[in-house]
């Protein structure tokens, strides 16, 4: 098949080809790893209409991509499609384009065990030293991250000129709760998406995971693109919307927008601080001097910006959990629906009462209950850096075991912001909660 050789949009899905005998299982991890990266993916599993596989292969290709991963395994060099459609589509694709980027992620082994560099060309039958020249990794998960570190920067050095031409604005759009495949990407500068979750109301420990491995990345994206501003639409776990946040903190990103999925925009542009007109206050709160933990102390704050009131799983968190030295029970002001018009003022407010209890507790790790609209906990959460905070998800659906049916809050995840690994220093959530 001759490629189409007009201009490619950087933003464009990424193709993975690999043999389905022996490459399903690195294919699947790559996939996800992209998706958490902000990086749509071409993958026949996901992506592939009915009809003839190679007819519309051929089409799916043409539609148009970015970029490609060859997924090279022992068993490809029995794969016609991969070795007669794909590897030269590909090939020609970065040959022809600079935007165009391609990897390669090996799992060939040579006799002492070390990856083997020269089986791409050899298993795809292609000249000695073709492939030579492309970003070759093992199929090990340190190794496909660095892969993927390596797609990301491709992504956004190409889209640089388009960022800087406009108004300098990163554009995210974020999802957690959507089955990811090709067409639900939005055009956006990274389209962040994660596994979708078998349980009705916590999202997917493992897509937490492969954020937790790739959330690094973002806040250099961010800045490597040139923008002044970061805007994110879309809807998540309040759990992964705080760790974005927390991402993108205000000390490396001056500005945030969130667009809700109404349209109405909710921004923030300061810091952490107590608001001339206070947006929130303290309904109630208590301490204990003597708490059963050992280390670091333990605060908890219940951040519960929804008109009516929901007491239920925050009263049964207090129950369980002795060991903190302070907690506090935050409302609106307005006890009303929030004007996201006064968003970073109600952001603003809510950080400085969390960092306070936080400070007043010997920099207590603080505990983050949050009932709030989707753009509040981005907001919220990139005002949070240096505080180390464990994140929960509200969850209703039946217990386990026991026979205490009311609402619980799960903890789900351990951000801090300015970790140097990333945001998420910790997946605290299993597959099972």
């Amino acid at each position: 098949m001759t490629p189409n050789l007009t201009a490619l949009d950087p933003t464009d899905p990424v193709f993975i080809s690999y043999r389905q005998k022996d490459g399903t299982g690195v294919a699947a991890e790559l996939a996800w790893l992209l998706r958490a990266a902000g990086i749509p993916v071409w993958r026949d599993r996901d992506d592939l209409p009915p009809g003839d596989t190679e007819a519309r292969l051929k089409q799916a290709i043409a539609a148009g991509i970015s970029g490609g991963i060859l997924v090279v395994t022992p068993d490809v060099v029995n794969s016609r499609v991969v070795k007669t459609l794909e590897a030269p589509h590909l090939l020609e694709l970065h040959h022809e384009h600079e935007v165009f980027a391609l990897g390669i992620a090996n799992s060939a082994r040579t006799r002492d065990g070390g990856t083997d560099y020269d089986a791409p060309d050899r298993l795809l039958e292609l000249r000695p030293g073709t492939l030579s020249g492309v970003d070759q990794h093992s199929t090990e998960r340190d190794a496909l991250l660095v892969l993927i570190r390596g797609l990301v920067w491709h992504r956004i050095s190409s889209l640089r000129d388009r960022i800087q031409a406009t108004d300098r604005t990163f554009h995210l759009s974020l999802q957690t709760r959507n089955t990811p495949q090709v067409y639900d990407r939005t055009g956006d500068d990274l389209d962040i998406r994660l596994r979708p979750s078998d349980h009705e109301r916590l999202p997917s420990a493992n897509g937490l995971r492969d954020l937790k491995d790739i959330i690094g990345l973002l806040p250099d994206a961010a800045t490597r693109s040139g923008a002044h501003r970061v805007c994110v639409r879309g809807g998540a776990h309040l759990s992964v919307a705080f760790a974005v946040g927390a991402a993108l903190p205000s000390s490396r990103i001056g500005h945030m927008d969130v667009i809700d999925q109404q349209g109405a925009v909710w921004a923030s542009h300061g810091e952490a601080r107590f608001t001339d007109q206070p947006q929130v206050h303290a309904v109630a709160e208590g301490s204990n001097r003597s708490p059963a933990r050992a280390g670091r102390a333990a605060v908890a704050v219940y951040v519960d910006l929804l008109p009516l009131r929901s007491d239920t799983a925050f009263a049964r968190y207090l129950e369980v959990n002795s060991e903190l030295v302070a907690w506090r029970h935050l409302r609106s002001t307005s006890d009303t629906l929030l004007d996201s018009s006064l968003a970073g003022e109600v952001a603003a407010d809510v950080a400085a009462q969390v960092r306070s209890l936080s400070n007043d507790n010997v920099n207590a790790e603080v505990h983050l209950l949050l009932r709030c609209p989707f753009p509040m906990a981005l907001l919220i959460g990139r005002l949070t850096n240096s505080l180390r905070c464990v994140v929960y998800e509200w969850d209703d659906s039946d217990p386990i075991e026991g026979e205490d049916y009311r609402a619980r809050y799960v903890p789900t995840l351990k951000v801090r912001a300015s970790a140097r690994s990333g945001a998420i220093e910790d997946v605290l959530i299993s597959e099972l909660a």
